[in-house]
């Protein structure tokens, strides 16, 4: 008996800062799980841990029950979890495959909403519950693992010497990184880069291309395997900005699949790669968007008077029948297009920018921050209220 309350059952875990156990809670007659902490000198305090719980407001997060101390030792009380861990469940259909997805990615928006890092974020250290309730193991009272069997957290600015496993500042874009490998490893039931040691296994993170989530497994959006890769961009600062944003771009993703879309957007890129690019960044900004390209100017002009766009995206590099400055003086022209934004994308010179602003359209430079800017002016458009 622990507090003489708590009638232990069985051992559920050990760690470096206390045994867990399961336990009877005799006073209100249910399964609890009781964390009690070491008495060498030093320990840790359970109290950061149990803080930690409680402080995330989320499925994701064990309830917090009671602190105490019993024989000198403290101990914490919460709730007992069951489950599977999440590299033992079967392979999900496409439609629990998403709903674990958005499950795991609010965990870690949630987690970061509180000022926490998740760290080593996998299927060893994630727990599927009843009703695909997802639970990490950092916010588990440690009855669920928080660390693989490497017992080490991946990144490639970890294994770039860039940044410490540990270091505050790093935390949230190693988490989105690790986002990204748990949705490959859902996919195909294999985390990216498995290696026999911890070393090995980060410098391929470092030096291995991903797998693509759309060569993984069929039947899933490929605008989500484009977040995925995203969120496996080798440097942090080419991945999206928070957890919050890459949960907004998942429910656009699976709202699309039952929405009727009503804003309209226009893409003039006669780049396939970077069309495809643009592309999918659209499609992830709202599920209301309604998505067409065109390879060159005479294309669009069609596409322009044929089905009017809200929003229209032009490369600055456009060539051929019309370059970017005159498909943008001629769009402007067209009766009723006030109501168009037009945006040129990519690198031009300091006269071409004096030009295109007399004509206003706004311009988005080719870099980092690309993406980013996408997404919100496509999310503005959606917002605007539609002219008839």
């Amino acid at each position: 008996m622990i507090a003489s309350t708590y009638a232990v059952r069985s051992q559920i875990s050990s760690t470096d800062t206390g045994a867990v156990f399961e336990a009877r809670d005799m006073t209100l007659d249910r399964i609890v799980a009781v964390k009690i902490a070491w008495r060498d000198p030093g320990t840790p305090a359970l109290i950061v841990e149990a803080r930690r719980c409680a402080v995330v407001k989320d499925p994701c997060s064990v309830e917090i029950h009671a602190l105490g101390f019993h024989n000198g030792a403290a101990y914490v009380v919460a709730e007992r979890i069951a489950g599977w861990m999440l590299r033992d469940v079967p392979e999900p259909t496409t439609a629990i495959y998403l709903k674990r997805l958005r499950a795991l990615v609010a965990a870690v928006a949630k987690a970061h909403d509180a000022r926490i890092a998740v760290g080593d974020l996998s299927g060893d250290t994630v727990l599927v519950g009843p009703g695909d309730r997802i639970v990490l193991g950092r916010l588990s009272l440690s009855q669920v693992p928080a660390f693989g069997p490497h017992g080490c957290v991946f990144a490639p600015e970890i294994a770039r010497g860039e940044v410490g496993a540990s270091d505050p500042a790093a935390a949230e874009a190693i988490d989105l990184y690790n986002l990204g490998c748990v949705a490959l490893e859902m996919a195909s039931g294999e985390a990216p880069f498995a290696s026999d040691t911890c070393a090995e296994q980060q410098l391929r993170h470092a030096t291995e291309p991903a797998p693509l989530l759309s060569d993984l497994r069929t039947g899933l959006p490929h605008e989500l395997s484009d977040l995925v890769e995203w969120l496996l961009a080798k440097h942090p600062a080419l991945r999206p900005r928070s957890a919050n944003d890459v949960l907004e771009q998942l429910d656009t993703i699976i709202e699309r699949q039952a929405t009727v879309s009503s804003v309209r957007v226009l893409i003039v890129v006669d780049d396939e790669p970077r069309a495809r690019l643009l592309w999918s960044l659209a499609r992830r900004a709202h599920p209301a968007a309604i998505i067409d390209v065109a390879s060159e100017g005479g294309d669009a002009v069609t596409k322009l008077h044929r089905d009017p766009p809200d929003l229209v995206f032009v490369d600055a590099a456009l060539r051929g029948t019309m370059n970017a400055l005159e498909l943008c003086m001629y769009a402007r022209g067209i009766e009723g297009a006030a109501r168009n934004q037009i945006c040129l994308v990519g690198r031009i010179t300091d006269g071409d920018r004096a030009l295109f602003t007399q004509v206003s359209v706004p311009f988005i430079p080719d870099d980092g921050h690309l993406p980013i800017a996408i997404l919100d002016y496509v999310r503005s458009a959606a917002r605007q209220p539609r002219m008839t």
